[in-house]
């Protein structure tokens, strides 16, 4: 039976019941991305318009008749914040306004530590001698600027380049350390910080924390006991990560109890899965693969996103890989039927002999995204083109293979980057026409974990989504969870990814299940093999039905391994080392 659909932002939990599908994909991927969120402010504004007319109305006045509910369109989203003066009035008139100090939340503070995580938004923290940056994405750097005071900053060496391009942080401040390398951090009484590959974007990292409670510096009623004592703790702080059994198997986690994981619960439920990542950017290069040697066939009539509609509402049959039936029982697929031998899905491809005529586009909107585009750009043999912006950023991320594939010349490339708005059918014929025929036709790649039609097995109520106490018999079974899930995923290949409403022969457009967060079966699998006490979450924890519904979550996870480590069992079994 299928459940209530979940009309909200993962990350910020706004209502987007109101949003169109487009909308609300805007504003989920700029939250996920951490860029400027317009819906919001859009939304913001048309609450505070409708108390104001509120206010001014006359009480002996019968009110109106209810009017329809209009919904937020993308383009009234992307226009909201497209007049540049406008946009620097605003600005300037936040900045000339002093600001009062905000107390940063708990867990932003290591517990008894010295040590602040992607905690900038709140000027200098006292008895703060060390702040973490887990990754260049703006709402983990938010506030930092080119008057940045507070105290060193710690993070990757990549993150400490693009960052430094997007702040003009003085370099003075920043701390860049290697990877996979135990940092003993001044000022810090002796902790030790090593950090690792986040799997989320170019320069993330998760890092773990090892050291003594020294400090309480949390703005929290708790006090821990330890301070002052010389028992040492081991933190592990994730940042933004998607979850793979590489994580649990690195030396610094391996053979480690954690007191704390520091959590991202972007995805924490059963609602959001999704295949992973290295099946999802195999399937994107075979797709495009497949439509420039003729073997696709557009389907003008799917709905939006409709592969990932499918996904989250548990199209169990459909993503098993059998095709769908129509009106007169008659098989479906978005595949020409073959004229000859069946051909492997891995079979050398000869890039010469496909046309040079076909444009692709991919969206993003800030980092990530890279790994798709360069897949696709090996495949065709091709150049890749962003405009100067995007560029410079591109290159701060040290990739060699990626800056070998950039060129200036859009001309020169057959996979263009561009915005994740301009990826869509109304917009590519207009980006298309700009090249002078150089191109016959376009197919849109759109990158994105999330889609809010779906109801999946969650749902908005928290007894949908969540699960009760670790000891209610009626909550879902985690084992039986996590096998629908993997064996859900069993195959994801270029045949579940469906073409959007409108497509045609001469522009298409496919949205990609391709998330840079863990899943809500990657999150526990991770948790079921890594041996931790606590867990606390950094996403999604500002009500008190939330906190208490991942609590649920965490307490089932901590059950299920302390039985699963009497059978001996110690980890999830991978089914690669990239992806379980």
């Amino acid at each position: 039976m299928d459940l209530p659909v979940c009309p909200f932002c993962p990350v910020c939990n706004l209502d987007l019941s109101n949003h169109d599908q487009p909308a609300a994909n805007h504003h989920v991927n700029r939250c996920l991305d951490g860029g400027y969120d317009a819906v919001a402010v859009a939304d913001k504004q048309l609450e505070n318009n409708q108390v104001q007319d509120k206010r001014l109305s006359p009480s002996p006045t019968p009110p109106p008749p209810p009017a329809k509910k209009k919904k937020i369109s993308a383009f009234n989203v992307l226009m909201s914040s497209n007049n540049p003066e406008e946009k620097a009035d605003a600005e300037a008139d936040a900045q000339s306004q002093p600001r009062q100090p905000r107390q940063p939340p708990f867990y932003k503070i290591l517990q008894g530590m010295p040590i602040a995580v992607d905690a900038f938004a709140y000027s200098s923290i006292p008895n703060i001698t060390a702040y973490f940056l887990t990754h260049a994405h703006s709402d983990h750097y938010q506030s930092l600027s080119k008057n940045w005071s507070g105290g060193p900053i710690y993070c990757s060496e990549i993150t400490a380049e693009l960052v430094h391009h997007i702040t003009s942080v003085k370099r003075e401040y920043l701390r860049p350390l290697s990877l996979n390398t135990a940092h003993t951090i001044p000022g810090t009484n002796g902790v030790t910080a090593t950090l690792i590959d986040a799997n989320h974007c170019p320069g993330s990292c998760i890092i773990v924390f090892e050291g003594r409670q020294t400090v309480d510096a949390a703005p929290s009623t708790f006090t821990s006991p330890w301070i002052g004592s010389s028992r040492s703790f081991k933190y592990l702080h994730c940042g933004d990560f998607r979850a793979s059994p590489r994580h649990i198997r690195h030396p610094a986690i391996a053979r480690s109890k954690f007191d704390i994981i520091y959590l991202d619960t972007t995805y924490l439920n059963p609602t959001y899965s999704f295949p992973p990542q290295p099946l999802v950017i195999d399937a994107c290069r075979d797709l495009v693969l497949a439509n420039l040697r003729g073997e696709m066939r557009v389907n003008s009539l799917m709905q939006p996103n409709s592969s990932m509609l499918d996904m989250i509402k548990g199209g169990w049959k459909k993503l098993s890989g059998a095709p769908e039936q129509d009106e007169h029982g008659e098989y479906v697929t978005d595949e020409k039927p073959s004229s000859g031998e069946n051909k492997s899905e891995n079979e050398n491809i000869h890039p010469h002999t496909l046309p040079n005529d076909v444009l692709v586009v991919v969206g993003t909107y800030s980092i990530g995204k890279e790994r798709i585009v360069k897949a696709i750009a090996h495949a065709l043999n091709s150049k890749v083109y962003a405009d100067k912006r995007r560029q410079a950023l591109l290159r701060n991320e040290r990739d060699s293979d990626l800056d070998a594939l950039l060129t200036s010349d859009p001309y020169a490339a057959q996979v263009h980057i561009q915005g994740l708005g301009g990826v869509t059918i109304a917009a590519l014929p207009d980006y298309i026409s700009r090249f002078n025929g150089r191109f016959s036709r376009v197919i849109g790649i759109k990158p994105t974990g999330w889609t809010y039609s779906g109801g999946g097995r969650g749902g908005k109520s928290e007894s949908s989504s969540g699960i009760g106490s670790a000891s209610d018999s009626k909550s879902p079974s985690i084992d039986l969870l996590l096998k629908q899930d993997l064996s859900r995923w069993d195959t994801y290949t270029h045949k579940h990814i469906h073409s959007t409403r409108g497509s045609n022969d001469y522009v298409s457009c496919y949205g990609v299940p391709y998330s840079e967060h863990s899943s809500f079966t990657e999150l526990t699998c991770f948790a079921l093999s890594i041996d931790h006490t606590r867990i606390i979450a950094t996403v999604n924890n500002a009500k008190p039905a939330s906190r208490l519904r991942m609590k649920n979550w965490f307490d089932a996870w901590l059950l299920e391994r302390r039985k699963r480590c009497e059978r001996g069992e110690y980890s999830v079994e991978a089914r690669s080392e990239n992806f379980w």
